[in-house]
């Protein structure tokens, strides 16, 4: 059985001095986009994420004349999205609007291509030393995320002031999240790049990330986790796995909505937090029905449910549907397979865990997901499997580098100018 062909098996070396003052500002800001997408800069506030916005503004001016094409056009989708934002907030029925979420969701967007960008820039046998040492930090960030958690959760406000007596929900809450779901996705997101640099990371690495992943206590994420490793051992039946997890849950929602819609009572007595995915697919389709044209081809703007409805979307259905809008959604997907398109491990070890979890739980503002989407879209896939990521002689045309650096594209460019 063929399993996914993996980074170069480099064991970590030091890190080369960087040659000029832009080399030195792409290296520090692709290092502090990775680890601080993981690890949040300031405890409970999302407004950090304006750190990594002025990293993606800094970095991408080394590259203000050398933009390529698929880059461009996720450029030009963000402005797009931002646009239907714009329209959606401004229809939405709701007394008050939401302007701080879907700017965060824009900045999260535009880090997936500045860190494909500072990626690509990069010969793979510096990355394959760098990206260990990356894990390294962020697995460490999340053992200190566990061991608070466990221990203070319950005397977080989000637990102290409800009854959750003898729940696994009393460990929930840490100091750095409002709920551990949003840990499991961000352990997801990182076992995604784990996966592409497998023969660079050790098996008590991967031990560690799977006891934090189980630590989260997050069904949806374990599940998640689960069918990510299905596919990564079924790697050679991998469209099949893919297609068959998709339509398993899919089939499993419709009918445990039917049964809900239909005033059973096993859905309730699971638990309130399982019933209520149901009842914000109910709220979704009478939301929608009273909907005009507007609000269905905008949406209402990310965050602004809960101004609308007094509950937040968390569901991924309900997030496309309502608040993305139809115009939204495609540009949003459209965005998604311009990363992703010639990165399988993108598409089956990130993007499908992602869909997987986000019947319980997605978020617009995942700094963590689209990091991991930009690095793994700036891999390309071997010829023998399609998923070797930049190793063993078979690099991509975008990656190649010469013995002096220079990328081999831009260098054959300029050799055909030369000669007109």
């Amino acid at each position: 059985m063929s399993t996914v062909s993996t980074y170069c098996a480099l064991r970590p070396q030091p890190i080369e001095s960087c040659g000029s003052l832009s080399e030195s500002v792409r290296i520090f800001s692709f290092c502090a986009m990775l680890v601080f997408s993981f690890v949040p800069v300031l405890v409970y506030i999302n407004l950090s994420q304006i750190f990594l916005l002025m990293l993606c503004a800094v970095a991408s001016c080394c590259y203000l004349v050398r933009l390529e094409a698929d880059i461009f056009v996720a450029f030009l989708l963000i402005f797009l999205i931002a646009v239907t934002q714009a329209i959606g907030i401004s229809h939405s029925l709701a007394a008050t609007k939401n302007y701080l979420t879907p700017f965060l969701f824009l900045t999260s967007l535009v880090i997936g291509p500045v860190v494909m960008l500072l990626a690509r820039s990069y010969p793979p046998a510096r990355l394959s030393r760098l990206m260990p040492r990356i894990i390294n930090w962020v697995l460490s960030f999340l053992v200190i995320e566990c061991v608070s958690r466990l221990i203070f959760s319950p005397y977080m406000p989000a637990t102290a002031e409800t009854d959750l007596t003898d729940s696994f929900y009393l460990y929930k809450a840490s100091l750095f999240f409002y709920d551990s779901n949003f840990v499991g996705i961000e352990i997801l997101c990182l076992l995604a790049i784990m996966f592409a640099f497998k023969e660079t990371i050790e098996r008590k690495r991967w031990l560690l990330a799977y006891m934090l992943l189980f630590a989260t206590l997050s069904r949806a994420s374990i599940a998640a986790g689960i069918c990510q490793l299905v596919v990564y051992k079924l790697w050679r039946w991998r469209v099949w796995t893919f297609f068959g997890l998709l339509a398993g849950q899919t089939l499993v929602v419709i009918k445990l909505f039917i049964s809900f819609m239909q005033g059973s009572d096993a859905i309730h007595d699971i638990d309130g937090s399982f019933s209520s995915k149901f009842f914000i697919l109910s709220l979704m389709t009478e939301i929608y029905h009273r909907a005009d044209i507007t609000q269905k081809l905008f949406g209402i703007g990310v965050g602004n449910l809960f101004n609308l409805a007094s509950i937040f979307a968390h569901n991924i259905v309900a997030t496309f549907v309502l608040e993305l809008g139809i115009v939204g959604s495609l540009l949003f997907a459209f965005y998604v397979w311009i990363l992703a398109r010639k990165c399988p491990v993108a598409i089956y070890l990130l993007i499908l865990p992602m869909a997987v979890n986000g019947f319980s739980l997605v978020s617009t503002s995942m700094p963590y997901f689209f990091v991991a989407l930009g690095l793994l879209a700036a891999l390309r896939g071997s010829p023998r499997d399609g998923t070797a990521v930049l190793g063993n002689g078979t690099e991509s045309a975008i990656s190649r580098k010469d013995r002096y650096g220079q990328n081999q594209r831009t260098f054959a460019g300029i050799q055909r100018r030369s000669l007109c």
